[in-house]
C-alpha cells in the first residue's frame, strides 16, 4: 500500500457484499469503489453547489448576502486573537 492510499473499513449487509465478491473479480474490488465513492461524492459536491448558486442568485436571500458582507469585514480585524 503506498503513502496514498488508505486502508477503510465499512460495513455492508452480507447479501450485498456476497453478491459483489461474488461479480468483481478481487484484483478489481478496491478500483471499482474507489469509483462508485468518486461518483457518490460527485453527486453530493454538485448537490451543494447547486444549493450554493441558488443561494447566491436567489433574490429572496439578498439581505443575506448583505449580511454577510459586513461580517466580511470583520476577518482581518484582530479580534480572534484576544484571549
Amino acid at each position: 500500500m503506498s503513502a496514498t492510499t488508505l486502508r477503510a473499513s465499512y460495513t455492508f449487509s452480507a447479501p450485498v457484499l456476497q453478491r459483489f465478491n461474488a461479480v468483481v473479480p478481487h484484483g478489481e474490488r478496491s478500483r471499482v469503489m474507489e469509483e462508485l465513492m468518486k461518483q457518490a461524492l460527485a453527486a453530493r459536491e454538485a448537490e451543494l453547489e447547486r444549493v450554493a448558486e441558488a443561494f447566491m442568485s436567489d433574490p429572496a436571500f439578498a439581505a443575506c448576502r448583505d449580511d454577510e458582507k459586513l461580517w466580511d469585514a470583520t476577518v482581518a480585524d484582530g479580534l480572534d486573537s484576544l484571549s
